[in-house]
Parts: structure tokens; sequence; C-alpha cells
């Protein structure tokens, strides 16, 4: 850099010269010029002078700026490493970020998961408990949630009141291996709430009124916190009546938990099962027994008629085409009513046209068919009517549960109980009689197209006899 400056002060000094030989030149002005030639030279010298002194402070100062760009260049390496390693640093920091951050997730996971099954345990704790046990573990119980459910699923608090809950669940285990008494309250059939002695021995619950007269087991009462209380009554109830104070006696278990001791008392016998069905059931009833009655006399007219042919279709024939007409009607006489009406009448027409004496034989078939078929129609309309009216039951008594409902609600089942059951039984009724009446009826029709069928090939037969013995007459 120094000696770019020297060469541009050298040529600045030529050209300086140059420009003063050129001015002269050109205005005219006449010099020496040896005198001319040292004022150049002293300028030059002056010049030169100045060179070396501008080079001695450039050299002078050259120095101190070396220092200050080595100090700066080691100062840059420096801080170089410096963020190098702060970078390293910062990187290691986002890693070590990143990794308690998933900690912080899989760590609120487990806490969601244990907060779920803790939850579930509680839930099945609770589902599990005899309804009676209710009034000992729901005020312990009930406070824990709240408390659970304020502070928070993953708080301090929760993680205490949930061991709270599971040592309060613990405990429970431990009076129930052996069973356990406490004071409580029960509901009697009548509706009363009495205060007595409350057992729990495994799943069941028995009751023992402080005076000691109202003893029995304890059920789930719809629409009621308080247990029911299902009587014991005679013997069955002694052992709890003399329970004493030491926890030692004999208790009546029941397998089905009360269950089959609540179905015996709500099992009704023929006489209300029927009236559950109303008006619409007792209807239904009415034109059963008539079918049935009816059907009884169809089979009655069935077994006066006789479905086989009579042996002395050959003797009534001959007498008729000899021409004895009184003999014939004696001989035909001896058959079955139905039958000897009809072959009196053959007997009658057999001298004449063989067509002439089948019409009049068909005659006497025909007007006694309705006789044969009466009663038929009526339990043909009963099959197919009371389902029917099983079904018109059905609709008033889904009528009346909707209006208990809309009254009383869908709280109390035992409050829409009535209009169920008369909306069931009456369908229940409606076919009791149908399908049998259908089965009777069916069966009575093909009895009369049997014996129907019976008059007419005896009719038949009658007339193939009589043609053949005309025939043999004429030979």
């Amino acid at each position: 850099m120094i000696g770019r400056l020297a060469e541009l002060y050298r040529l600045l000094s030529f050209g300086g010269i140059f420009m003063l030989a050129v001015g002269n030149f050109l205005w005219g002005q006449e010099r020496d010029i040896a005198v001319l030639a040292d004022e150049m030279e002293l300028r030059v010298e002056a010049s030169l002078r100045k060179y070396e002194v501008l080079q001695n402070e450039i050299a002078e100062s050259k120095i101190p700026l070396l220092e200050k760009i080595n100090e700066l260049e080691n100062k840059t390496i420096e801080y170089r490493a410096l963020l190098k390693s702060r970078d390293s640093e910062e990187r290691k920091a986002l890693d070590d970020l990143r990794e308690r951050q998933m900690r912080i997730a899989d760590t609120r996971t487990q806490n969601d998961y244990v907060s779920g099954l803790f939850a579930q345990y509680l839930n099945t704790f609770e589902g599990r408990l005899q309804i009676a046990e209710d009034q000992l573990f729901s005020p312990k119980l009930t406070p824990l949630r709240e408390a659970i459910e304020i502070a928070g699923p993953g708080s301090r608090v929760a993680i205490e009141k949930r061991a709270e809950a599971v040592e309060l669940c613990l405990d429970r285990l431990k009076l129930v291996m052996g069973g356990y008494i406490f004071l409580g309250d029960a509901i009697d059939p009548s509706g009363e709430i009495l205060n007595g002695d409350i057992i729990v021995f495994g799943p069941s619950a028995y009751f023992r009124g402080l005076a000691g007269d109202s003893v029995g087991m304890l059920s789930y009462r719809s629409g009621a916190l308080e247990p029911g209380l299902v009587l014991f009554d005679g013997e069955y109830g002694n052992p709890l009546r003399n329970y004493s104070d030491t926890g030692e006696s004999s208790l009546p278990l029941d397998a089905s938990l009360g269950k089959a001791i609540s179905l015996k008392e709500a099992s009704d016998s023929w006489q209300e099962h029927l009236e559950k069905g109303g008006y619409v059931g007792y209807a239904i009833l009415a034109m059963g027994g008539l079918a049935l009655f009816l059907a009884l006399v169809k089979l009655g007219d069935f077994a006066a008629l006789s479905v086989s042919i009579p042996a002395n279709l050959t003797k009534v024939a001959s007498k008729a085409i000899e021409g004895e007409l009184e003999e014939a009607r004696a001989e035909a006489s001896e058959s079955r009513p139905w039958m000897r009406d009809m072959l009196q009448e053959g007997a009658s027409h057999a001298s004449g046209d063989r067509e002439l004496m089948e019409d009049h034989m068909i005659s006497v078939i025909l007007h006694r068919k309705p006789r044969l078929e009466r009663f038929l129609p009526w339990l043909a309309v009963t099959a197919a009517a009371t389902p029917l009216m099983g079904l018109l039951g059905t609709v008033v008594g889904m009528i009346k549960t909707f209006t208990l409902i809309t009254i009383f609600g869908s709280g109390d089942p035992k409050a829409l109980s009535s209009g169920i059951s008369e909306a069931l039984v009456t369908t229940e009724l409606g076919l009791i009689v149908a399908i049998p009446t259908l089965i009777i009826h069916g069966a009575l029709v093909r009895l009369a197209k049997k014996r129907i069928g019976a008059m007419e090939l005896a009719a038949t037969e009658f007339s193939k006899i009589v043609s053949k013995l005309a025939i043999n007459e004429r030979l």
C-alpha cells in the first residue's frame, strides 16, 4: 500500500513539472533553463523528503494496526469457538427439552391411565356393593369423588384422595370376608322406613328391626334410596330374630339373593292372571268357550254319521229293480239315518232314469250338507278374530301405560305394570284361543269332507249296482 502511494507521488511531481514547462512554453515566458532545473530539483528533493517522512509515519502506524488486527482476529477465533460451543449447548438443551417433554407426555398418559383405572375400579367397587351397604360407604366415597373432580385428576390432592378411596375399599374387603353388622334403614313392603341392624354376609344382606319383629333379606327397591325388605315369616326368620351381639348365628342363605321369594310373591293365581286381561280378555275367553262347546257338538254329529259304505247296497238295489219298494225301504232303514234317507230316495227312483236317480240322491246329500257343516264358520271366525282382539287389548293396555307415564313418569316400573300386563295378557289369551280353535276347525272340516265324500261314494256305488242289475234284467 505504501509503495503505491510513493509511485503516485512521483507521477504527480513529474506531472507538475511537465505542466509547468508547458505553461511556460504556452505563455511565452522565457526563463532560464538551469534555474528552472534547479528549482525543479529542489522541489523533487522536498517531495522525496516528505515522502520519506510519510513512509516513516506509515511504518510507525502500521505496527499498532497489525497488532490490533491480530488481536481482532484472535478475538474472532475465540468468539467463533464460543459460538460453536453455545450452539452445541443449545442443541443439547433442545434435545434435553424434547426428552423432558416426552417424559412429561408419558407421565401425563400414565397419570390419565391410572386415573381411568381408579375411576373404573371405584365404579366397579360401588357396583359390587350390596344395596344396603350404600348407607355405610356412600357418605365416605362421595366427598372423595368431589375432591378429585375439583382438584383435577393429575393433582396431588387427587392422588391422596385416590389412596384414601383404595384404603376404604380394602377395609371393606376385610369386613366382608367374615361378615359385619351396622345400623341402617330399610323399607318394608307397606312402604314404612324401619331402623335396625343390617347384617352383611357375602353377597347377601339381612335386616333385623330394633324391636326384633321385622326380619328378612334386603334387596333393591325402585324409586327409593333405602333397600327394600323381603320379610321372613315363621321359623325361617328365627335365626335372624335370635341373632346375638357376638355375631355367631346360622343365617338363612338364599342362592337367588331374595329373587325367588320376590318371584313367589309376584306370581299370580290364574284368576288374577285373567283379571289382568280386562274386558277384552273376558270377551276372548267367552268366544273361546263358545268355540269349544260348538266343537264338542260337532264331534257328536260326526260320531252319529258313519263314513263306511253300507253292506246292503246290493239288496236294496235288487229289491228296487224288482219293484218291491217297501222291502227296499225296509232294507235301507237298517243303515245309518243319513245313509237311510239317501238309499230310500235312490230306491224310489231306481226304476227310472239313472241320472234322475243320482240327482235325487245328491239332493239328499246337499240337504244334509249344511247341517254337517254347521258351526264350522263360527270356529273359523273365532280363530281369526281372537288374535285381533288380543291386539286390541294390547293397544288398550299400551294407551293406559303411556297415560301412566305421562302422569307418573317412567321411574317406577310397578306404576306401569298394570297397563303392560293387560297388553301382554290379552295377546296371550288371543293366541291361546286362536291356535287350538284353528287346529280344531281344520280337523272338523276334514271330518265333514270325509263324511260327505263317503255319502257321495255310496250314492255312486248304488247307482252302479242299479245300472248293472237293470242291464242283467233286460238280458
